[in-house]
């Protein structure tokens, strides 16, 4: 009984491990009559298989936390200057020749393009008369000469990430994720041609979302077979996963084989080339609208350079060219795109209930209610802006109980093609 009681004291101690390994080298663990010449000692079995299981635990998170601090190591690369903005960002100004991008295998000995070959016929800066400008831009002027803003990946950052791979998977058709777009076809399908981008005004709203659910308003740039898709998303989302708050953020994704091995959110993974020194990705909006009250939008525009291939991301009605994919990370985007779509999603738990999209209101023809996109245009063959015509349009709306979209064409000046879009959201199933 006595024997019994040292090892009950092992539960009344700080450090257990060290209490259990001490019984385990004393004559209790291996006189006769002992741990092991006493089968029915059934404590001694019970704890030792405790100290087991929780050295084996800890052996595991140690594990884990070292991988963690490994990729941290790779993303973050050492900045010539570190600034926090106003939203508790931390952004490190990163030497653009060692940026993240360019730990990617097919971009070892990639040339960047600072700028575009060509401007596109008709991109102009361009004044909204709906709505207000958006500003964007680390208030300091940006990074210095030859390096670019990166928002600092932390190790609560990549811990929520895991977790948002899970609950919010990158392939459109996944459980609990949610639509109500507009898509321009491919030639196939009633275009002259393949596409070389698409270009939007987005109205900015802050839907409201739970901790793990995602709202956003985006546009989809793509080319290939379903299972192997190249895409390219680009526009703003609401991620309290992603980003640890529940602000409204512009955002990127890509991937070029359906979402399996390749691809990531902004600069989580090698791919994006960074130029601009000022507007980084993941940064914050600084103005969203109201319903029926002050609106805001932002310019989103995604087209592929004439001569390189490069697939340029701009932002902004100043036409700021913030970076690009490059072309070779690509397969069948490498040649152009067959479809664009513009549009809201929501992500959640699959049985959960779903969050709002846009403004959180259904579409009701007035554009200070829902959320809307104005100014929709795709690149055609001849590198000109056009405006999808609706006999080569669908929308695509999978739970109209929770959200909607009205198209409205073409309605000239400032709105030219537009839509609006959008709910309250709910129980919309899986």
């Amino acid at each position: 009984m006595e024997e019994q009681d040292d090892w009950d004291d092992c539960f009344n101690v700080s450090n257990v491990e060290d209490c259990f390994a001490e019984r385990l080298n004393s004559d209790l663990f291996t006189a006769p009559g002992g741990f092991i010449g006493d089968a029915m000692n059934l404590k001694g079995i019970t704890l030792l298989l405790l100290l087991s299981i929780s050295l084996c635990s800890s052996y595991g998170l140690q594990e884990e936390d070292m991988e963690l601090e490994r990729q941290l190591k790779l993303i973050n690369k050492p900045p010539l200057k570190t600034i926090e903005t106003e939203y508790g960002d931390v952004i490190d100004c990163i030497d653009i020749h060692k940026q993240l991008a360019f730990d990617h295998p097919l971009l070892k000995n990639h040339k960047i393009q600072m700028r575009p070959s060509f401007p596109l016929k008709g991109m102009t800066n361009e004044a909204s008369s709906t709505a207000n400008q958006i500003r964007v831009g680390i208030k300091s002027k940006g990074c210095p000469a030859g390096s670019v803003p990166i928002r600092r990946t932390r190790k609560e950052d990549l811990i929520r990430s895991k977790t948002f791979a899970r609950i919010h998977p990158l392939a459109p058709n996944a459980s609990g994720s949610h639509f109500a777009t507009l898509q321009a076809l491919s030639p196939t399908n009633g275009l002259d041609s393949v596409l070389y981008g698409a270009k939007a005004f987005i109205n900015a709203y802050n839907p409201r979302v739970a901790a793990d659910q995602t709202s956003s308003a985006q546009m989809w740039i793509e080319n290939g077979p379903f299972d192997q898709i190249n895409s390219i998303q680009a526009g703003w989302i609401v991620s309290p996963h992603l980003y640890g708050d529940y602000r409204t953020r512009i955002f990127t994704v890509w991937t070029a084989d359906g979402y399996q091995k390749t691809g990531c959110w902004n600069i989580l993974c090698p791919g994006f080339v960074q130029v601009d020194k000022e507007v980084f990705l993941g940064e914050p909006l600084t103005n969203t609208s109201v319903y029926n009250g002050d609106q805001f939008d932002m310019m989103a525009y995604v087209y592929q350079d004439q001569v390189t291939g490069n697939w340029w991301f701009v932002f902004t009605e100043e036409n700021i060219h913030v970076g690009y994919w490059p072309r070779s990370i690509f397969t069948d985007l490498a040649k152009g795109a067959s479809q664009v779509t513009w549009g809201g999603r929501t992500t959640g738990p699959p049985e959960a209930s779903s969050a709002q999209m846009g403004s959180g209101y259904f579409p009701d023809g007035n554009y200070y209610h829902a959320c809307y996109f104005r100014k929709i245009q795709f690149v055609n063959e001849s590198y000109l802006l056009q405006g999808p015509d609706e006999g080569v349009t669908r929308d695509i709306v999978d739970k109209p109980d929770c959200y909607n979209l009205k198209y409205y064409g073409d309605q000239e000046g400032n709105m030219g093609h537009t839509f609006l879009f959008g709910g309250p959201g709910g129980n919309c199933g899986t």
